[in-house]
């Protein structure tokens, strides 16, 4: 209760103190930077107001073969209705469940690993340092599951060291097997259960490695009947595995050569350089961070390998992050670096605090000269009048539309919403708990060519969107300054 206690204080001052200039009592999601936010909240409103959504969640009016959930599928909407069973559907619904993960994982990794006040200060200012990781527990985005199962996995791990116990044992495998299904290369954190168990508990760590061939099979399940497809440039390279299954492995290496050469140089480019010269941006902040915890925790598991102390953890954690950045740069953009090299941070940062004992606080002067630069504190997203009238005037309208006339069809319970059209995403919050949303691009939307299965399309006056649904006969279901919602005409007749 004690650490629970500690976790909640420093969230709340932090809080407080950073964003004392903000109406801290209207904290507001609708006008939040992320549209992920918006599509994340109403997935998991429908989940606890009804079960599962009514409608598809989707891109491009796709939607998954199996369920109706979003690119990131429903484990992870599920995982985060645990905690929103306490805290009840509603426009910050997300932002609770944040806040409830980071308790949690704070807490059993203070538990676990049995550090002190003194490195518990320590990792409180390491995390102030890092900022990214915290900051993102005042938003609506899921990483923080991600940083609480890697609090949780390296309490576990450190609990199993001193002493086996079945009950550490499953929230070890637990913490692996939900971080595995939700994201796939963070199935390397599986090593330290089967690791850890290999020499004198063999049964357990063969357990374990049964445990996390099942979870990638699972993800890989998972991301192919139960997601929706993502728009076609969405990041994710693919090119050399299907050079490799097609028994091209000369080109596929090759590929991956010139791949990571590119992604290397536009890292370089876009966003280290100018984060040197006075201008930061959030990927070369993260991958700079990277590299100065990488170099403070080789020194010191060579200087503890030396005094032949403990350096488990540490070899572990510099071993999954050189895997996670390998697999990075081979497959991912890195304009989303940044999210990921957030997570191995946290990792390095939790190892550091743990496994050191005189150079505890080696980290910390390393942490402190980047802190200027990893400070961004962003605006928070407070309340707005304005905006909320014209959400309320939707939400009304879509109520009552759908109890007069509520189809068993998910499309009509769907309404599609023209991405880069000028409507502020924020305004998405109107969707009822149960309708789903299809994120469409204006372009979409505007091509007379491509159906629009949904039931009701969102989007800005006088745009081609807006000509394409009136040109089909649409019927204009509610309107307000800065939207319109529109309805199919076969359901109006």
């Amino acid at each position: 209760m004690g650490c629970l206690a500690c976790a909640a204080l420093f969230l709340l001052v932090v809080y407080g103190v950073i964003y004392h200039d903000s109406d801290l009592w209207h904290y507001w999601m609708p006008i939040s930077i992320t549209d992920d936010e918006v599509m994340y909240n109403r997935q998991l409103v429908g989940v606890l107001a009804e079960g599962q959504p009514h409608g598809y969640f989707g891109y491009n009016e796709t939607h998954a073969a199996v369920g109706r959930f979003s690119v990131w599928g429903p484990v992870l909407i599920y995982l985060y209705a645990l905690p929103g069973l306490l805290v009840g559907a509603g426009v910050n619904t997300m932002l609770w469940c944040n806040v409830l993960f980071a308790l949690f994982g704070w807490t059993v990794f203070v538990v676990g690993t049995r550090i002190s006040w003194k490195k518990q200060l320590a990792f409180a200012v390491g995390l102030l340092c890092l900022w990214f990781p915290l900051r993102q527990v005042y938003t609506g985005m899921t990483e923080v599951f991600q940083y609480t199962c890697i609090l949780v996995i390296l309490g576990s791990a450190a609990a199993l060291q001193r002493n086996f116990s079945v009950k550490w044992y499953l929230l070890l495998v637990a913490a692996c097997a939900m971080t595995t299904l939700t994201r796939a290369y963070t199935g390397l954190f599986w090593l330290f259960p089967i690791l850890l168990l290999w020499k004198k508990r063999r049964p357990w760590a063969a357990a374990s490695v049964g445990l996390a061939a099942a979870s990638m099979l699972g993800y890989l399940a998972i991301s192919k009947v139960f997601c929706s497809p993502y728009f076609s440039d969405g990041g994710v390279d693919y090119s050399a595995a299907k050079l490799v299954l097609q028994g091209k492995i000369g080109q596929a290496v090759m590929y991956e050569i010139q791949y990571i050469a590119k992604e290397l140089s536009t890292l370089w480019e876009l966003y280290v350089r100018p984060t040197l010269t006075g201008n930061p941006q959030d990927q070369g902040r993260a991958i700079l961070t990277t590299a100065a915890l990488v170099g403070v925790t080789i020194l010191c598991l060579v200087l503890d390998a030396r005094k032949k102390r403990a350096v488990f953890c540490k070899a572990m954690a510099l071993f999954c992050v050189a895997a996670s950045l390998a697999l990075l740069f081979s497959v991912y953009d890195v304009g989303t670096l940044h999210r990921h090299c957030a997570m191995l941070n946290l990792l390095l940062l939790a190892v550091l605090v743990y496994e050191e004992r005189w150079r505890t606080a080696l980290h910390l002067p390393v942490l402190l000269v980047l802190l200027p630069m990893n400070f961004n504190p962003g605006n928070l997203p407070t309340y707005r009048p304005d905006i909320d009238e014209q959400i309320q005037m939707v939400r009304t309208a879509l109520v009552q539309d759908q109890e007069s006339d509520r189809s068993s069809d998910p499309w009509d319970s769907t309404l599609a919403y023209a991405y880069a059209d000028g409507v502020f995403h924020g305004f998405l919050y109107s969707v009822p708990e149960g309708m789903g949303i299809q994120f469409d691009r204006n372009t979409y939307i505007a091509d007379e060519t491509q159906p629009i299965r949904s039931r009701y399309a969102m989007v800005n006056h006088g745009t081609d969107a807006e000509a394409r649904l009136l040109a089909d006969g649409w019927q204009e279901l509610v309107s307000t300054e800065a939207l319109v919602v529109y309805e199919r005409p076969e359901v109006q007749q």
